[in-house]
C-alpha cells in the first residue's frame, strides 16, 4: 500500500514539474515546446511558421531571392521543399553545418512560401510533382492535401510578403 503511494505521489511530482515546464514561460519550456512542433506533435500557428520559413530559409539565401521566386523560375515549392531538404543532408554528410528540416519544419515553411508568394502547385500535373519529390511521403501527402487542409497556408493565404512576386505582379493562389 505504501509503495502505491509513493509511486502516486512520484508520478504526481513528476506531471507538476512537466506542467511548470510547458505552462510557465521559461527557456527549457519554450526548448520543449518548439522540439515538439518541429518533430510535429504540435502545430505551429501561422505566425510561428512565418518566423521559422524567414529564420531557416534565410540561413542560405537572402529573403529577396526568395520573395522573388515565381512559377517561371522553377518547380511549385513544395518540389523546392524537397530539394532544399536533399541539398542539406548531402552538405552534411562530411560534417553537419546546417540543421536538416524536419517533415513538420518543411510542411510548415512550405505553406508560408505558397501563400505569401504563391502555390503554383495547380500548374503542374500532380503525377510530374509525385515523380519530383523521389518517394518524400510527407511532402507527397502534403501535396496531394486540399488547401482546407492546409491551415496555414490558408489562415496567410490573402496576405504577401513585402516585396514578393506575388505582392508585385497580383499572381499565385
Amino acid at each position: 500500500m505504501k509503495k502505491r503511494f509513493w509511486l502516486l505521489g512520484l508520478f504526481l511530482a513528476v506531471l507538476v514539474v512537466a506542467a511548470g515546464v510547458l505552462l510557465i514561460p521559461n527557456p527549457v519550456g519554450q526548448q520543449v515546446l518548439a522540439e515538439a512542433k518541429s518533430m510535429g506533435y504540435l502545430p505551429y500557428s501561422p505566425e510561428e511558421a512565418t518566423t521559422l520559413a524567414y529564420s531557416r530559409c534565410t540561413t542560405c539565401h537572402e529573403a529577396g531571392k526568395i520573395l522573388q521566386y515565381c512559377s517561371r523560375c522553377g518547380p511549385p515549392f513544395v518540389v523546392v521543399s524537397h530539394s532544399m531538404r536533399k541539398y542539406i543532408e548531402l552538405n552534411n554528410l562530411e560534417s553537419e553545418t546546417i540543421k536538416n528540416f524536419t517533415d513538420a519544419e518543411l510542411i510548415a515553411i512550405t505553406q508560408v512560401w505558397n501563400a505569401l508568394i504563391g502555390n503554383w502547385e495547380s500548374n503542374w500535373r500532380q503525377k510530374d510533382i509525385k515523380r519530383l519529390l523521389q518517394n518524400d511521403h510527407a511532402l507527397i501527402r502534403f501535396a496531394e492535401t486540399p488547401l482546407e487542409g492546409r491551415p496555414i497556408e490558408a489562415a496567410l493565404m490573402h496576405k504577401s510578403a513585402p516585396g514578393s512576386y506575388k505582392e508585385i505582379h497580383g499572381f499565385g493562389r
